[in-house]
């Protein structure tokens, strides 16, 4: 499975495997749906964003232009 690094939010308490994610510091846990549920709906817990695995840019950034109007 993979490892994502997280951190508890302050005011917040979270628990992973019996122990508590700090607050001052992010920490490698295995990836599951209770992680990401803590993160994603209940935001006890922030993921850090890895800046190694950037995501490809997009090539199709400009919008595309307005029909012409005749």
């Amino acid at each position: 499975m993979a490892m994502i690094y997280v951190r508890t939010r302050p005011g917040r308490r979270a628990f992973f495997e019996g122990k508590v994610i700090p607050q001052d510091k992010f920490i490698p846990v295995v990836d599951t749906p209770y992680i990401r549920r803590l993160a994603d709906h209940w935001e006890d817990i922030e993921i850090q964003e890895s800046g190694s695995k950037s995501k490809p840019a997009s090539r199709a950034t400009a919008p595309r232009p307005d029909a012409p109007t005749s």
